[in-house]
């Protein structure tokens, strides 16, 4: 138990927290973005004062958010290949990074609706 306890103690001497948090924050912007491209392509309507269709705003942020959730499961995976059991841990982040995305859609669906 004590191994355990100095190897979290030196994780967090080396920023643990920092990067948890910015991998976090990095995944609930993209969830946030593709939400909002899904609801321009369903809310057909123009945005941008008439410049582009809702359709092609809607796949902008849809391709860009793609774009950075792929960006940040890299960094996140090339980090963790560092560890020991990197594979079972870079498994486990892709399944949780998957699941955190979906429901952050949802709930951002679910305030469209209100």
């Amino acid at each position: 138990m004590r191994t355990l306890w100095k190897r979290y103690v030196v994780l967090l001497e080396h920023d643990l927290s920092t990067q948890v948090f910015d991998n976090v924050k990095n995944l609930l912007v993209c969830a946030l973005l593709f939400a909002a491209g899904t609801n321009a392509l369903l809310g057909e309507r123009d945005l941008f004062i008439g410049v582009f269709a809702s359709s092609v705003a809607g796949w902008g942020l849809i391709v860009l958010s793609a774009l950075l959730m792929l960006l940040n499961v890299s960094d996140g995976i090339r980090r963790l290949a560092k560890l020991r059991y990197h594979l079972a841990l870079q498994l486990l982040l892709i399944l949780v990074y998957l699941v955190v995305a979906e429901r952050v859609v949802e709930i951002v669906w679910g305030f469209r609706a209100l």
